[in-house]
């Protein structure tokens, strides 16, 4: 019999570990990105598989704390003015999902997502022989202010209500660890089953060479649409129309204009993150995250990756590289080796900016179109999509091929909005 035809938009590790299940199944898979393997958010995420965060964004909490955030230079979240009127729709739908009914729903669905999500990467690791590209030593969400460690306390208990395992640690506890962490620390919360990879973009890179030895394809354009007729989908670039079987839109931030385009109304905003290559200084074991700072440091075979900030800015605003460069002040703060570094000294290179796909309630979409069931989605995975890379494509491949879904889906439909 001939093999599904099937097409990938969007080179991303959602894209690739998506490709490659769908290639592995035996399905004949090519996948198309404008910017090539995976570049955007990808490359420049903090490389944390982090299953501990099994809480959603909208947080009543946070409400408290936005105002002080937004007004901080060096604070963890920003609004650019010309955007400000075209982000309040999301921001309402956000809002909506602090409800205490939504957010119950919400917390269930990522955690079933992050039990799963190391076990599947380690599977997809085995198969491609890149185990190496995922550590497991764990992490540490460190508490500078000794006036936090009630709230550190409460932190501890919130995480193991939810099932994550953790150890909530004193400040020696905490150097003993990470002996270069600053001895000021009012303590740390320890999670032991969460990992990191060494480089996303060798991850990045791993999968693909996985998938194209096993036959697969891969075409540099930018796809603007896609148009079902009765015998095939087309998709289209500037350059050339591709018939397809089906397709899967990976497309990330990049997502809701492909969705539009079928008809589905999808509250998909792209939100801006940073982040600092630092010299290769071997200065920690497994990655920090601070609960002060609201940015992580992850040790990686290029450096110290500091990363962090939300912004939401569009699509069009140039990146304002001041975010990056501010996270080495954050950085240390907790690292004292640091001081002798300054941002005079980094190259170019050391800056990245890239967009994050995030939807209000901080689920993904991993469904089938019910405007054309030979399109399918696997996208909107805002500051998880590393982690979920690997569980998200095992669940994809299974609904494509016809095969029971391992987990029920329903929470992941694109028309729960």
């Amino acid at each position: 019999m001939k093999k599904q035809q099937v097409a990938i938009i969007g080179a991303g590790i959602i894209g690739l570990t998506t490709a490659f299940e769908l290639q592995r199944k035996g399905v004949s898979v090519t996948i198309f990105d404008g910017k090539g393997i995976g570049q955007g958010a990808s490359f420049g995420n903090a490389g944390h598989f982090a299953t501990e965060q099994v809480f959603p964004l909208a947080d009543p909490a946070l409400l408290m704390q936005l105002p002080k955030m937004l007004l901080d230079p060096v604070g963890p979240f920003k609004i650019r003015l010309n955007y400000l009127g075209k982000v309040i729709p999301w921001f309402c739908r956000f809002l909506w999902a602090m409800r205490a009914k939504e957010r119950y729903k919400n917390i269930a669905a990522i955690r079933v997502l992050n039990e799963m999500a190391i076990p599947q990467w380690r599977t997809l690791l085995q198969q491609i022989n890149s185990e190496h590209l995922m550590t497991l030593k764990g992490s540490l969400l460190v508490y500078e202010n000794k006036n936090n460690q009630q709230q550190m306390v409460a932190d501890y208990q919130y995480y193991r209500s939810q099932g994550v395992k953790l150890e909530l640690l004193s400040a020696k506890q905490t150097l003993a660890k990470e002996p270069n962490l600053s001895p000021d620390l009012a303590g740390a919360l320890y999670f032991s089953d969460v990992a990191h990879t060494p480089s996303p973009k060798l991850l990045c890179e791993a999968v693909f060479q996985a998938f194209i030895k096993l036959g697969g394809h891969f075409i540099q354009a930018k796809i603007t649409d896609i148009h079902p007729d009765l015998s095939t989908v087309t998709i289209n670039s500037h350059q050339q129309n591709y018939p397809f079987d089906k397709v899967v839109v990976c497309a990330g931030a990049h997502a809701k204009a492909l969705t539009a385009s079928l008809g589905h109304k999808v509250p998909l905003e792209s939100e801006r993150g940073y982040h600092l290559m630092l010299p290769n200084l071997e200065q920690l074991q497994r990655p920090v995250a601070s609960y002060d700072r609201k940015f992580i440091m992850t040790p990686m075979q290029d450096g110290l990756r500091l990363a962090g900030i939300v912004e939401f800015s569009g699509m069009d605003n140039t990146p304002n590289y001041h975010c990056s460069d501010m996270l080495l002040s954050h950085a240390k703060a907790l690292l004292p080796s640091l001081s002798g570094i300054s941002l005079g000294e980094l190259s170019e290179q050391a800056r990245w900016s890239g967009l994050r796909p995030s939807l209000p309630d901080s689920r993904p979409v991993i469904d089938v179109s019910n405007h054309d069931n030979r399109v399918y989605f696997n996208f909107g995975h805002q500051h998880l999509g590393l982690t979920w890379a690997a569980v998200s494509a095992k669940l994809l491949g299974e609904l494509l091929t016809g095969s029971q879904p391992t987990i029920s889906l329903e929470p992941y439909r694109i028309n729960r909005f």
